[in-house]
């Protein structure tokens, strides 16, 4: 599938269809909201996108899925949605009651094992964030090598792992994990919502990208011909202007709206 440009003609007259109120707006993290860098843990959502997002949950529902956990991606996304899911989808707000504990046990005994494995090898970093076990490379001298290692190291791990790949980085997930995919749906039965933008840049958004049967409307960050997305914005930096421009049709909307019951409350006709 090749993916079109989101702001020519054809994407932004695509676009205004779904830029509504009972539309759930859905977003990864890094790569999306925050530009990729070379250390995970100094990720920021620069200024302006986060008061453009701060705007957008005052006037639709919004929803961050991310590969982080919940607790590492609320010290970076600095304004609260109405819904943040980690762990590529596995991991939901505590008071949702879905954290799997089996699954948790399960990604510690990995941790262990991938310890003892890379104890000694440079530039390979293993994050575990309860749900879910992620290998980073990206400082590796020679990442090929040190991916080579990483999936030597994964086939030897019991029982075997569901592998995403990544932008340097493999995540490991228990085979009966929730995806992306998985969450957006939920999220959405959640909210009562029949549809959903949702915009990502790796691997792990391709399962939001190849749903079926569910009124999606994609965008990936990035030209990637291999995307399921049917829109593309050309770079991260680019998000900023998307947002602002979905956040003032909708601030448009809503100020037509509150004329309209003004106008009623007069007697008038809308």
């Amino acid at each position: 599938m090749t993916a079109s440009y989101i702001f020519s003609p054809k994407g932004l007259a695509a676009l205004a269809r779904f830029v509504e109120p009972d539309t759930l707006f859905a977003f990864d993290l890094d790569g999306t909201l925050a530009p990729i860098v070379d250390d995970y843990a100094a990720v920021q959502i620069a200024e302006p996108v986060r008061a453009t997002l701060g705007r957008l949950v005052k006037v639709a529902k919004v929803a961050v899925i991310t590969g982080r956990s919940r607790q590492d991606a609320m010290a970076i996304l600095g304004f609260e949605p109405h819904l943040l899911v980690g762990n590529h989808g596995s991991e939901w707000p505590a008071q949702a009651g879905r954290r799997n504990w089996q699954q948790i046990a399960l990604c510690l005994k990995w941790q262990e094992q991938l310890k003892n494995m890379f104890c000694c090898i440079q530039g390979v970093e293993i994050e575990f964030k309860s749900e879910s076990v992620s290998l980073h490379y990206r400082k590796a001298d020679d990442t090929e090598k040190a991916l080579s290692l990483i999936n030597a190291a994964i086939a030897k791990l019991e029982p075997a792992p569901r592998r995403i790949g990544g932008k340097f980085v493999v995540n490991l997930l228990p085979a009966e994990a929730l995806t992306k995919g998985d969450a957006l749906v939920a999220a959405m039965d959640m909210f009562v919502l029949q549809r959903a933008i949702f915009i990502g840049d790796d691997v792990t958004d391709e399962e939001v990208f190849k749903l079926k049967n569910v009124d999606i409307f994609g965008i990936h960050i990035g030209n990637d011909d291999q995307t399921a997305a049917p829109y593309y914005l050309k770079k991260q930096s680019a998000l900023l202007g998307l947002l602002n421009s979905m956040v003032g049709m909708l601030e448009s909307h809503s100020d037509k709206n509150a004329l309209s019951i003004k106008g009623l409350e007069k007697g008038e006709e809308p």
